[in-house]
């Protein structure tokens, strides 16, 4: 490659004049009209770069290599048959050989002696006596679900049988809590005699959202309560299973704590005129509005008469 250094070492040799300033490609053309052609060409052309010629006159190349030949095709071998498209086959080869269902003639005849049967012993309902109790202003809800006393259940069979009924008092964005009150009877080790007592066995507390799936959470809670008892049951206790007594479900409203301001004190604390709630009454959004325990601080030490729970400007200064 010609760099412009070696253009400048041939004009000095050859004693020409004004290269200095000049750029390779002008110091290029000054050689060019300069020096004889045969000296241009031994001088610079031979260097690498051809700058007489350009590269469309140039002569072809000889490849060193022969030109590539296309290969004949050669398809690619069958593809093997794997165990999947095996077993597929061979399944519709055997259902091809399974006979039809047969269709059951209808004899209504049967049907109407049947309903008639049915309409003799009508099923009978279940009904529990339930109630309702209420506190806070309907902020927690105790709802009680008792056992008829003509019949026995165990208490899986218990609370399935009253499981919609249940599920009817889990209403979103609440906490429910489920109680199951049965009679455990015990044999006294003295003289015999057959000790009956009621025991509780609780589920966790568990919060009701509006994506909650009720069913699963039924069956969470359902597997709580009969561990419980299970539990009770084991150990050498010699308790067991008399009857059920009752279902109950407490309820409260699910309301997360949330990051907020001045929230207002409640009356029964209020009344008793021995706290003082500070509150910032200005206008403008203050930026420490959130700082009630600094504003306690500085209130218990400058202690007001009139309205105490204010933040005034004199005690921000």
């Amino acid at each position: 490659m010609v760099t412009l250094k070696y253009l400048i070492d041939v004009a000095k040799r050859k004693n020409i004049r004004g290269y200095l300033k000049l750029r390779k490609e002008d110091l290029q053309t000054l050689l060019r009209n300069r020096l004889p052609r045969d000296v241009f060409e031994r001088e610079i052309t031979g260097r690498g770069d051809d700058f007489s010629r350009s590269l469309l006159d140039k002569d072809i190349p000889e490849l060193s290599q022969k030109p590539l030949q296309p290969t004949q095709h050669v398809p690619p071998p069958p593809r093997r048959e794997d165990v999947t498209q095996k077993l597929r086959r061979w399944g519709n080869w055997l259902l091809r050989f399974v006979p039809e269902p047969v269709k059951r003639p209808i004899n209504n005849a049967f049907d109407t002696f049947k309903k008639k049967v049915m309409s003799l012993f009508p099923k009978q309902q279940l009904k529990f006596e339930e109630s309702k109790k209420s506190a806070l202003q309907g902020f927690t809800t105790h709802h009680t679900m008792k056992a008829p006393k003509n019949q026995k259940f165990d208490p899986k069979m218990f609370l399935s049988v009253v499981k919609q009924k249940a599920l009817e008092k889990f209403k979103p964005q609440t906490t429910v809590r489920l109680v199951l009150k049965a009679r455990m009877e015990k044999v006294s080790p003295t003289d015999g005699s057959s000790i009956v007592e009621v025991r509780n066995f609780q589920s966790k507390t568990v919060i009701v959202l509006e994506s909650t799936n009720l069913n699963e959470l039924w069956i969470e809670i359902v597997e709580q309560i009969l561990e419980n008892i299970s539990v009770f049951q084991m150990n050498g206790s010699g308790w067991t299973f008399h009857s059920i007594v009752s279902l109950d479900i407490h309820t409260e409203k699910y309301k997360p704590l949330r990051g907020g301001s001045w929230v207002p004190t409640p009356k029964f604390l209020a009344n008793k005129k021995a706290l003082i709630n500070m509150k910032f009454q200005s206008e403008k959004k203050n930026k420490e509005d959130n700082q009630c325990f600094k504003w306690c601080i500085v209130r218990a030490l400058n202690l007001v008469q009139i309205h105490p729970e204010r933040i005034t400007k004199q005690l921000e200064e």
